[in-house]
């Protein structure tokens, strides 16, 4: 089951802003929630929830991440992560992020191939970047932006689970980890067993 304790809210609070995130566990899934404020801060508003400590995930065998999508308010998300965690847990760093939107109401399952991640800092690209290391991460995000009010007010999103994927060349099917010995350790939701 999801973990409320490994998760904390970092939200456009810290810079004097009015949004607000939670992350509500139930037995099967967990909902992102919250408000958006896209005024406060001259519409650079965002709302997260990120896990807490270092991940020290190794995925570097792996294709990219899964998410199991089971209710969308059909907003736009960003996931991002990070490989190297700074000394000053609430300085900003580089991070690595890809944006995915689910229609209203509709459940999904999501692939966010390594590919599609972008290396930023505040929210601007770092052309010239390394790549994200997929063998060291360290952190997840699950954002909401207001994109200087392109997105504003109320937000929901319901996930079932995060898993990382591989793509089998054979099949062109994917997979999600899903026996010991695979993922069992780095996953959430439904098929994890770590936390």
């Amino acid at each position: 089951p999801w973990n409320a304790s490994l998760w904390i809210s970092s939200d456009d609070s810290v810079r004097g802003g009015g949004s607000f995130s939670n992350l509500t566990i139930t037995p099967t899934n967990a909902i992102f929630s919250g408000l958006l404020d896209s005024t406060t801060l001259g519409g650079a508003g965002f709302a997260s929830q990120r896990t807490m400590g270092s991940l020290d995930w190794n995925l570097a065998d792996w294709d990219g991440l899964l998410l199991s999508v089971s209710l969308s308010d059909g907003m736009k998300y960003t996931l991002t992560l990070k490989d190297v965690l700074p000394a000053d847990d609430s300085a900003s760093s580089l991070l690595y992020e890809t944006n995915f939107t689910v229609p209203s109401g509709g459940a999904e399952a999501v692939q966010l191939p390594w590919t599609d991640f972008v290396a930023t800092l505040r929210g601007t690209t770092q052309t010239g970047a390394k790549a994200l290391d997929t063998s060291s991460v360290k952190r997840l995000s699950i954002m909401m932006r207001s994109y200087f009010g392109e997105q504003q007010g109320d937000f929901s999103l319901t996930l079932d689970s995060i898993a990382a994927y591989k793509s089998d060349a054979n099949t062109a099917e994917t997979r999600a980890a899903s026996t010991p010995g695979e993922l069992m350790r780095r996953i959430w939701g439904r098929i994890q067993s770590h936390f």
